[in-house]
C-alpha cells in the first residue's frame, strides 16, 4: 500500500526500545471523539475505529525490476482507555488486512495489540508497555517484501532528586521472527539507557546520557552498541521546539571489528503562525538489518502543514537519507534516496475522516538491483466512535 514514505521504508530499522525524543506530530485541531461506551462516567471509555485504503504503489518490492500493483486495505480495532486508581491503563486491538490486486499472494492479515501501563503521580513516574503485532511490508535493504511478527517491550521510569535534577532510565526489548524466509535474519534486541536530566529554565531541559543496545541476529554476529550522549528538549529559541541529542557511537561486531563515529537524533517543531508549522527530523544510528549486517543509517527531513479551517489541512514533506553496509555480504554497498510526499485531510464530524495522498521516492545504489523509483497514491476513509 502507497504511503508516506519515511526511513525504515528504505532501511528495516529495529524499533528503539529508549525513547530518545518526542516527536511531535501535527494533528487536525477538533473535539475528541465521544466514546462509543462510557461505562461509568469517563473513568472507563470504549472506542471502535475502521477505515478502509484504496492505494497504487508502483514497486511493491523495493527493487529494480519490481512491478506495482493496485492494494485495497480495511482495518478494524478497539480502544480503551481507564482513568481509575494511579495506573492508567491504554489497550488497542486491531486487525489489518490488505489484498493485492494482480499479486495476491502478497495479501496479508495483520493482527496487532498494545498494552499501556502509565504513573504519572507520585515521587516516583512511569510507564510499562507491551506491543505484539504482525508486519508485512517492502524492505529495500533485502529487495522484497518480507512479513515478520513483533513483540517490542519497554519499561521507563522518571525520579525526581531535586527541583533541578532528575534521572530517567528506559529498558527495552524487541524480538523479530520473520516468516516463510529462512534466509532472513530473526532478531532480538535488548537495551537500557540512563539519562541525568538539569531543569535549566522553566521551559528548557539539558541532559547527559549512556545507552547500550545489545543485538542477536539468527544467521549474523552479535553487536553492541554503546552510545554516549548530550542533549535539550524543550523550547530552544524563540518558537522553536523540541529534542535534540549528539554524542558519540561505537558498534562492536563480535567477531568482525567495531565502529564508531559521531551520532544524533533531533525533532524540531516551529509554529510560524497559528495555521502554519514546520517541523524537522534528524537521525543517525547503526542499525541491523534482516540479512544479520550492520548499517549506518543518515535521514533528514523536513515537513510543512497547513490548517486551513477546523476541518481541512493539507501537508507535505521531503526527505534524504543515506544507508552505508559495513559488513556481511552486502559490504560495501551504499545506498541515497531522495522522497517527497504530499497529502490532505477532510473531516466531516467527529466520527467520519477522508485523507488522500501522493509519495515519490527514488532510491540510488552502487548496486544495481537496489536502484529504483517508486510512487504511489492512496485515498483513506476512517472512522471512530
Amino acid at each position: 500500500m502507497a504511503r508516506n514514505v519515511r526511513s525504515e521504508d528504505v532501511i528495516l530499522s529495529p524499533k528503539a526500545n529508549y525513547l530518545l525524543l518526542t516527536v511531535l506530530l501535527v494533528a487536525l485541531p477538533a473535539r475528541p471523539a465521544r466514546a462509543l461506551l462510557n461505562l461509568d462516567g469517563t473513568r472507563n471509555q470504549v472506542f471502535v475505529f475502521g477505515n478502509v485504503t484504496f492505494a497504487y504503489n508502483s514497486n511493491i518490492f523495493s527493487n529494480a525490476s519490481s512491478p506495482g500493483d493496485y492494494t485495497a486495505t480495511t482495518e478494524v480495532g478497539v480502544d480503551l482507555k481507564r482513568r481509575a486508581g494511579i495506573i492508567a491503563v491504554n489497550i488497542t486491538a486491531k486487525i489489518d488486512y490488505q489484498r493485492f490486486d494482480r499479486y495476491t499472494s502478497e495479501s496479508s492479515v495483520d493482527p496487532s495489540f498494545y498494552l499501556e501501563l502509565n504513573k504519572t503521580s507520585g515521587r516516583t513516574t512511569g510507564a510499562f508497555t507491551v506491543n505484539f503485532f504482525r508486519e508485512s511490508r517492502s524492505d529495500s535493504a533485502v529487495n522484497l517484501r518480507t512479513s515478520s511478527w513483533n513483540i517490542p517491550l519497554g519499561l521507563s521510569i522518571k525520579y525526581p532528586i531535586n527541583d533541578k535534577f532528575y534521572v530517567t532510565s528506559a529498558t527495552g526489548y524487541l524480538e523479530r521472527r520473520y516468516v516463510d524466509n529462512a534466509a532472513l535474519a530473526n532478531y532480538t534486541d535488548y537495551s537500557e539507557s540512563v539519562d541525568l536530566f538539569y531543569v535549566y529554565t522553566s521551559k528548557l531541559d539539558l541532559v547527559s546520557g549512556y545507552r547500550i543496545r545489545i543485538s542477536h541476529t539468527s544467521i549474523g554476529p552479535d553487536t553492541y552498541d554503546h552510545w554516549f550522549n548530550v542533549g535539550a528538549i524543550g523550547v530552544l529559541f524563540g518558537k522553536l521546539n523540541g529534542s535534540v541529542r549528539l554524542g558519540y557511537q561505537v558498534r562492536d561486531v563480535n567477531g568482525g571489528g567495531s565502529f564508531g563515529d559521531f551520532n544524533g537524533v533531533a525533532a524540531l517543531n516551529w509554529v510560524v503562525t497559528r495555521k502554519f508549522t514546520l517541523s524537522g527530523q534528524f537521525s543517525r544510528d547503526y542499525t541491523t538489518i534482516a540479512t544479520g549486517s550492520s548499517v549506518d543509517t543518515t535521514t533528514v527531513g523536513l515537513r510543512a502543514n497547513y490548517v486551513f479551517t477546523r476541518k481541512f489541512d493539507v501537508d507535505g514533506g521531503v526527505s534524504y537519507g543515506r544507508n552505508n553496509f559495513l559488513q556481511g555480504t552486502l559490504q560495501h554497498r551504499q545506498d541515497e534516496f531522495y522522497a517527497w510526499d504530499v497529502s490532505a485531510r477532510y473531516k466531516f464530524n467527529e466520527h467520519l475522516r477522508l485523507a488522500a495522498s501522493y509519495n515519490y521516492l527514488h532510491n540510488y545504489s552502487t548496486i544495481s538491483l537496489s536502484d529504483f523509483e517508486r510512487h504511489g497514491f492512496s485515498l483513506d476513509i476512517a472512522s471512530r466512535f
